[in-house]
């Protein structure tokens, strides 16, 4: 009899999967279950499955990472990925992983059977193989200092918690690991490394990042006499070389010296943080961390809001045209860094996703995180960001292009929609009419001629209907409130509004307190 396991974030499936299994053989015993990818781990470590049945889409650590874990850590588990998804990054990975079978929901009780057959063929020919070979000292060995070395790369990557750093098991690890100098060196390059396996040498560790072929880890471990302006151009040699051997188009970042393996995230943050700081335009350096680096703000581009509004609108084209206008603004400013330019996406992806929660809300108004931030975290190069950028921001205009929110075919009807959704930002006759593509003398002429009133007599009463609610509703200073409408000039604020309702804001809202008192 065989153990097996079941990793699936849905319950239901879970269950269905297990009935399918029970029904097709009962050379096989289920010993528990899992939603995730880390407690599948935990799991297989308390029950020592022969089997694994694992989806690839879940929360905390996908089937992806997971089927990394399992070929370091467990290579002799059998896994059957079940998927829902045909990608080929899916089933490359599962075939790197050596997984025994994939299959594609949904599936017949033959295809479930087939794959469980092949995969106790395999698990009784191992058993076989190792009842033969039982001298396997050195490839233990060796395969734990695999594992040791994966688990650190983890560690160091930011898949654990900080406070709990792995247990090293080989002895050159734990030889290595107790140097009480080390530097974390993060290298970037644009083009794909050549290198995407640990390396582990007498002074230094060579780590490939788990998650972009782009980026790996190179951490430095040095005598415990030398002082720390001495360990740093130990790094920044070793950086040279790095870059020398990369290509011209390679940055690292440099942490501070760290004396511990629990410091080694933070030294990760404070490498990354050095690479952020470069200007956009930087190539083939090395940057060396230092506290405050992010103190500058970022440099905005002013585009952004017509960028929102072809989003809302599902215009593809605008959306692609504005992307780039974006990147080639930010390369067009010579002190501009990555930070800045990322924290720009940020900005833009937070609007966009209020946006998107306007037409599709989520229950207890609980939205995914963005897919762009974790390309953010990891992507140091501004081509990369931009091609993601524009691939999120153009499947979202896609998507709301359904909402026909400026289908209109009055063109003023969709004048005055822009207006009232954004009458907290400057509205200006130029502004609108590049938006609708008119120029602003016949957007003038025909809004007066459809509705019979100006087109900025239409903003200011939108903004002082908005005012008047602020002002019943809150105890916002009146400048402020002003501000937050698009008025920057306070003194004629006070006058639009006295000359539309009669009152100065200060008598309006005492009139609005008074009324609120009196009905009490």
């Amino acid at each position: 009899m065989y153990k097996f396991i079941i990793v699936d974030d849905e319950p239901l499936i879970r269950q269905g999967l297990l009935k399918k299994i029970s029904a097709v053989t009962k050379e096989l015993i289920f010993c528990g279950e899992a939603d995730n990818g880390e407690d599948a781990l935990d799991l297989i470590q308390s029950e020592d499955p022969h089997l694994v049945f694992t989806d690839m889409r879940m929360p905390v650590m996908d089937g992806k990472s997971l089927l990394r874990q399992l070929q370091n850590q467990y290579p002799d588990k059998k896994i059957i990925v079940i998927s829902g998804f045909s990608d080929f990054e899916y089933m490359q990975e599962a075939i790197s992983a050596k997984v025994v079978h994939y299959l594609l929901k949904p599936f017949s009780k033959e295809e479930i059977h087939q794959a469980i057959s092949k995969a106790l063929s395999a698990i009784e020919s191992e058993q076989s193989a190792k009842a033969e070979t039982l001298n396997i000292t050195k490839e233990a060995e060796q395969l734990s200092l695999l594992g040791d070395m994966h688990a650190l790369l983890q560690y160091v990557a930011g898949f654990y918690p900080a406070h709990n750093p792995p247990s090293f098991r080989s002895a050159p690890m734990r030889n290595l690991m107790s140097s009480s100098r080390m530097v974390l060196l993060t290298l970037y390059n644009p083009e794909e490394l050549a290198v995407q396996e640990p390396i582990l040498e007498s002074t230094h560790l060579f780590l490939p990042h788990p998650q972009s072929r782009k980026l790996a880890f190179s951490l430095q471990l040095c005598d415990a006499s030398l002082k720390e302006n001495e360990v740093l151009e130990l790094a920044a040699a070793e950086a040279k070389k790095l870059i020398a051997s990369t290509g011209p188009q390679a940055c690292i970042g440099i942490s501070g010296m760290k004396s511990d393996v629990k410091e080694l995230p933070q030294a990760r943050q404070e490498s990354m943080s050095a690479l952020n700081c470069r200007a956009i335009a930087d190539q083939g350096q090395f940057f060396i961390y230092h506290p405050g680096s992010y103190q500058a703000a970022p440099v905005m581009w002013e585009g952004s809001r017509d960028l929102i509004f072809f989003i809302e609108s599902g215009n593809i084209d605008k959306v692609e045209e504005r992307v780039h206008d974006y990147f080639d603004y930010y390369k067009g400013q010579p002190a501009a860094t990555i930070h800045q330019l990322k924290e720009n996406c940020r900005s833009i992806i937070t609007e966009v996703k209020t946006l998107i929660s306007v037409y599709y809300p989520v229950e207890n108004g609980q939205h995914t995180s963005s897919s762009l931030e974790a390309v953010l975290g990891i992507s140091f190069d501004a081509e990369e960001i931009r091609l993601y950028f524009l691939t999120v921001l153009a499947s979202i205009a896609e998507l709301l292009k359904e909402q026909s929110v400026y289908a209109s075919p009055n063109v003023i009807d969709n004048v005055k929609v822009y207006i009232r959704k954004n009458i907290c930002s400057p509205l200006t006759l130029e502004h609108l009419s590049s938006l609708f593509y008119i120029s602003p003398s016949y957007l003038s002429y025909l809004y007066k001629e459809k509705t019979g009133e100006n087109l900025i007599d239409y903003v200011n009463k939108e903004r002082i209907e908005r005012a008047k609610l602020l002002l019943r509703t809150s105890d916002e200073k009146i400048y402020k409130i002003a501000k937050s409408l698009g008025i920057d000039n306070a003194k004629y604020f006070f006058r639009l509004f006295k000359k539309m309702t009669g009152f100065t804001p200060e008598e309006y809202r005492k009139l609005s307190e008074s009324a609120k008192e009196g009905a009490g």
